[in-house]
């Protein structure tokens, strides 16, 4: 490996660092900001239903797909070696362990990750940040944290219904595809998962929800360049949102089974 390509990698991984340590103090700043008067509500109740209700559909859709198809792939590998009886189990905890959160935390990073930093990164280029500093008031606390806190709230929540309807629809294969019936899918689904398999998996979504959040926000804060600039913060914003997802999902993973 050329000197050259070596020192083009040492600089992609510290501006990398550097992109990560500012989103943290972002999202630290608009934490921190959330206990400074004046407190208002009504600005995290508007984000968490435009962030979170209106995700809603899709994130409804995807785990029920997603948990048909699932059932679907796994019940006939397991018939063809006479272990049937075990589908609802092996269902049931691969979805709330892992692929209900971070099915669900990947397209709500699609679509919310790009509009707050297409939406942030408008006002950036139109001046409109300038002048809400102008009028007194913190960008941060006027437009980073009532989304970083309903994005916190709301992720968890959708995670949970998408668990909710990714079992269900593999309890819906099984009976149709599999000859399961409905009543022992359920009871073996409840006998087998432990209240660990589901909050490890929705516990995770709490940092998921701060990764979409502050880098859409830190995104759409740095946008340069007019209505181009505004084009490439939205694509960066949910590429490295769903890459530090990924990433992140395996350091918590390791680290809940250590605790």
């Amino acid at each position: 490996m050329s000197s050259s390509t070596i020192e083009a990698l040492d600089t992609r991984i510290i501006e990398t660092i550097r992109y990560v340590g500012a989103s943290i103090s972002l999202v630290g700043r608009a934490i921190a900001s959330l206990f400074k008067r004046p407190f208002e509500a009504i600005p995290i109740i508007e984000q968490m239903e435009s962030l979170g209700l209106k995700s809603l559909t899709i994130v409804c859709l995807t785990s029920l797909f997603t948990g048909m198809v699932f059932c679907l792939q796994t019940g006939s590998a397991f018939v063809r070696f006479g272990a049937k009886s075990y589908v609802a189990k092996v269902v049931a905890i691969a979805i709330t362990r892992e692929l209900g959160p971070i099915l669900v935390s990947l397209i709500v990073s699609g679509r919310v990750a790009a509009g707050i930093a297409a939406e942030i990164g408008s006002m950036k280029v139109s001046d409109q940040i300038d002048a809400i500093r102008v009028m007194g008031a913190s960008p941060v606390k006027r437009l980073v944290m009532p989304r970083i806190v309903a994005l916190f709230i709301m992720l968890p929540l959708l995670a949970l219904i998408g668990d909710i309807l990714g079992i269900f629809g593999a309890m819906i294969v099984a009976v149709v595809e599999l000859d399961i019936k409905a009543s022992y899918f359920i009871s073996s689904s409840l006998d087998f998962l432990t209240p660990e398999d589901v909050l490890s998996g929705i516990g995770k979504c709490f940092f998921f929800g701060l990764i979409i959040a502050g880098i859409g926000c830190y995104q759409g804060l740095t946008t340069a360049g007019g209505t181009r600039g505004v084009g490439i913060s939205t694509t960066r914003a949910v590429v490295l949102s769903s890459i530090l997802i990924l990433l992140s999902d395996l350091l918590l993973t390791k680290a809940f089974m250590l605790l």
